[in-house]
């Protein structure tokens, strides 16, 4: 499986991640925001502190987001309508 090389906080609340095998993706957690799960990231300096341990993306052990979930919301984004 691939692993999460790395995670770097952009403007707009969007987030490279960069994995192992070189390719990277940019998440968009600007439209998430309203939600239960992802609403504290709507403070900035929040929302910066993110953090990887290789398998998951994670926010002060308060908000995570796996591998296989960093492709699924990639996906979402890229064909959002079923």
């Amino acid at each position: 499986m691939v692993r999460i090389k790395s995670v770097i906080p952009k403007n707009d609340y969007r987030l490279e991640v960069q994995l192992e095998n070189g390719s990277s993706v940019i998440l968009d957690f600007s439209g998430r925001l309203h939600t239960v799960r992802f609403g504290l990231l709507d403070d900035k300096a929040f929302f910066r502190r993110a953090v990887t341990d290789g398998d998951f993306v994670r926010w002060d052990n308060k908000i995570e987001v796996s591998v296989s979930e960093v492709f699924q919301l990639a996906q979402k984004e890229r064909f959002p309508f079923p």
